[in-house]
């Protein structure tokens, strides 16, 4: 029997370019689940997740104008320590709650949610497939640089912060999984996701 909801993780290594993979698939016409936006919506000004870290770490982790300080909280989550266990306890229970709920409210067609840290957390239980958008490192830390406007040493950290290349391909281990590569032309991108569509299309 035909499932009438298709629930996809899509995850990758930091600027391996999964919001381009998602980007796409949503231009066919998949639902799009992102956890980096949900990430931001349970701190915004006036949250329990904003207050929370507060109450943690005092107005150091507030910018000038009451908002949430994304670099410093940023900063701390590339460290392995008490800091980071403490951000992730209070903020990884709420995002996984409205992505629940997210998922829930989608009953037909293909959904996908984006998942930075899927491999990390072991979050694959309530999904039926994943999606992992490969990339050479030296793409990465090239991409990162660019886009952080930071130096190769900081993007090494940031990388060496997250699984390995080799630990996501090997998600297949607990999910059917495909792999989208990103080493070249848009144009081929474009062309593998529109494939993979195809693909999950006769599956949903």
């Amino acid at each position: 029997m035909a499932k009438s909801n298709l629930k996809v993780a899509l995850t990758g290594g930091i600027a391996s370019g999964k919001s381009q993979v998602s980007a796409l698939l949503e231009g066919h016409g998949c639902f799009i689940i992102d956890l980096d936006v949900i990430a931001r919506e349970v701190v915004e000004p006036g949250t329990a997740g904003l207050n929370e870290l507060i109450e943690n770490f005092g107005n150091s982790i507030l910018s000038n104008d009451g908002t949430l300080n994304r670099k410093y909280l940023r900063d701390e989550l590339f460290k392995k320590g008490r800091n980071r266990a403490l951000i992730e306890q209070t903020l990884h229970p709420k995002i996984l709650q409205k992505m629940k709920a997210a998922m829930d409210a989608c009953t037909q067609g293909i959904v996908i949610v984006v998942v930075p840290l899927l491999v990390e957390k072991n979050l694959w239980q309530p999904f039926d497939r994943a999606i992992v958008v490969d990339c050479e490192v030296d793409n990465q830390i090239n991409r990162l640089m660019a886009r952080e406007k930071i130096d190769q040493s900081k993007a090494e950290v940031m990388l060496l912060a997250q699984a390995s290349r080799e630990q996501r391909l090997q998600l297949n281990d607990h999910l059917p999984t495909d792999i989208i590569e990103n080493n070249a032309k848009i144009v081929e991108l474009e062309t593998r996701v529109a494939n993979l569509y195809k693909k999950l299309s006769s599956l949903s």
